[in-house]
């Protein structure tokens, strides 16, 4: 049954069986003067963008990468991205794109189990691919700098401010490694090359799985997922309309940056306005950029704050009479021109990676007087599948499902369907689903199931309800979930009572390991500025004692002061774990690895 949420008629209506190469050329054959790409002050027409990946993928042909062979790619965003997707698709060879965040020995794992023949890496990652270059079985390293793409004069400044600081990349003398610029002259004689035949079943991108709940796995997805995800956005109620700025803040190796922000954009003959930064500032230093940001919550939490701010620093300063004071209130008004006149561009924010409480997400929205987007996915289902109608949204849901995605609701114990609007684990079912993780047939029959009727889906290890309007509700991680004796206790109930406190700014619930009870909550506070956690202790008590059951009252409060974050804006849960758990066993004086 198709949500009545959603457009009757798509943006754009694909040919969903065809290469990434030929649906991007397809769109754009009309448009090639259109920008399709911007970065750090400088951009690409389509025509410039597609002259370059023809390019690109002459030098991996002059290097004799084939149909079926597997590049390994390490890159934070900027026009590299777009070219490897089209030159590889041309060519038919497999992506695998990697976590920057990798350690060493996965780095060698992920490169050798997915037989890579080359490896693109961004400059900053060359030391550590250097270093186990004796462990991996490639033939090519072509380095790559965001340089490449900037203008001449802001390549200049970039230059000097590398010099002061003593940055200085080095290619080694190893005739394996090579510089991206002098890799593309390698393919300059292999002109007019054969573009490949699209082939619905072939491995052709490799994307990471986020390893927050466990160790990271190699996902395999063919073109087709990615065009049908394609497909789908272009039912939704979001601008995505040709010659329209799309602000990508998320970075390609996690796949809302890649598919649901940098292919998308292509598909739809927009403009990725892309930057190389992850910051928590990034979306409000470009504001003013763009019609349409793909970002995380933790970049609309600080615009917010920042906007926040901002009015209140005026209203004091517009209380001196002092030459100093009148000289920083022109410099904060100028600011606050510039945020305005950039939120009153964008049409929309659109939120992925991470909750939004249904009370923050009221407050952004008034003070910007736009709508956030929140959308909910996850990487083998290739990227967003439930998505908060623009136009009928509801806070504190994460939306209804995408056109031609099915979900359902599991009771993770007895694996029978759950009741209406009963707790469940979420499976989702669409034809867009991962093949596999990589030689790793295991753990892909754990998440990848099919039904009695030979339907396919995958558990998403994610609790939610279902209200009667359709609306899916998230309750926290089924992994996540604290068994204390014989209670199942769902965190985000704990958080949403404890940030809803004026003087709390973030509050995330982990599970800590107890004797008595195997795991009881511990909650890490994070509070507003100037507020002293000793005077608000008892009252965060107080609160958690009259609203929650005895069961669910947080054994520890801890107050901490920034809640971490992992680099693609989630919580970054397992190290917040272990800091738990360690303050656990020091205020018990026990050793936990005693515990059975």
């Amino acid at each position: 049954m198709e949500s009545k949420y959603w457009r009757k008629k798509p943006i754009k209506e694909f040919n969903t069986e065809q290469t990434i190469y030929s649906l991007v050329t397809d769109e754009s054959k009309n448009d090639l003067d259109l920008e399709a790409t911007g970065f750090m002050g400088n951009s690409m027409t389509y025509k410039e963008l597609l002259e370059s990946a023809e390019d690109l993928s002459c030098a991996f042909n002059a290097m004799n990468v084939k149909e079926g062979d597997n590049v390994a790619i390490l890159t934070i965003s900027m026009p590299l991205v777009q070219q490897c997707l089209l030159s590889l698709s041309k060519i038919g060879a497999t992506m695998s794109w990697i976590d920057l965040r990798v350690k060493e020995k996965d780095l060698i794992n992920y490169i050798n189990n997915g037989n890579c023949k080359a490896v693109v890496v961004f400059e900053d990652l060359l030391p550590l691919v250097e270093k186990i270059s004796d462990d991996i079985n490639v033939e090519r390293v072509i380095v790559c700098s965001p340089k490449e793409y900037l203008n001449p004069a802001i390549k200049i400044l970039a230059d000097l401010k590398d010099k002061k600081e003593g940055k200085k990349i080095v290619i080694p003398s190893d005739s394996k490694f090579v510089k991206f610029s002098d890799f593309i002259k390698e393919g300059k004689h292999s002109r007019n090359l054969n573009t490949a035949n699209f082939k619905i079943d072939r491995p052709s991108l490799i994307v990471q799985s986020s390893g927050s709940t466990g160790k990271s796995k190699q996902i395999v997805h063919t073109e087709r997922n990615f065009n049908s995800e394609i497909q789908k956005m272009a039912y939704l109620d979001l601008p995505f309309y040709k010659g329209t700025t799309m602000y990508v803040a998320v970075p390609p190796f996690i796949i809302y940056g890649l598919a649901n922000s940098i292919y998308s954009s292509m598909v739809f003959t927009m403009k990725a306005e892309m930057t190389p930064f992850v910051d928590e500032n990034t979306v409000y230093n470009d504001l003013g950029k763009f019609d349409i940001s793909l970002a995380a919550p933790l970049h609309y939490r600080y615009i917010f704050e920042q906007l926040k701010k901002l009015r209140n620093d005026i209203d004091t300063l517009q209380k001196c009479t002092d030459s100093k004071s009148k000289l920083e209130l022109k410099k904060k008004l100028k600011e606050l021109s510039r945020v305005l006149s950039g939120i009153d561009r964008a049409k929309v924010f659109v939120s992925g990676g991470d909750k939004i409480s249904a009370e923050e997400l009221i407050e952004m929205q008034q003070a910007f007087d736009k709508p956030i987007v929140n959308g909910y996915g996850n990487n083998e289902c290739l990227g967003a599948t439930i998505v908060s109608p623009m136009y009928a949204n509801k806070p504190g849901s994460i939306g209804v499902p995408m056109r031609g995605v099915d979900v359902k609701l599991v009771n993770p114990e007895t694996n029978e369907l759950a009741k209406d609007g009963e707790l469940g684990e979420i499976y989702i079912s669409s034809d867009n689903l991962f093949v596999e993780y990589l030689n790793n047939e295991e753990e892909t029959q754990k998440i990848k199931i099919t039904d009695e009727n030979g339907k396919q889906w995958v558990k998403s290890g994610d609790l939610c309800i279902i209200d009667l309007d359709g609306y899916v509700i998230p309750k926290g991680r089924n992994r996540r979930l604290i068994k204390k004796d014989a209670f199942k206790i769902s965190p985000d109930t704990i958080e949403e009572v404890i940030i809803a406190l004026p003087y709390v700014k973030e509050c995330v619930v982990v599970g800590v390991d107890d004797e008595k009870f195997v795991s009881v909550p511990m909650a890490f506070i994070e509070l507003e500025k100037n507020i002293k956690f000793n005077d608000v202790y008892e009252d965060i008590k107080k609160v958690c004692e009259e609203e929650l059951p005895d069961y669910e009252i947080p054994s520890y409060f801890e107050q901490i002061e920034e809640i971490p974050y992992t680099s693609n804006g989630k919580h970054d849960f397992r190290k917040l774990e272990e800091l738990g758990n360690n303050i656990a066993k020091s205020k018990k004086g026990i050793s936990l690895t005693k515990r059975k």
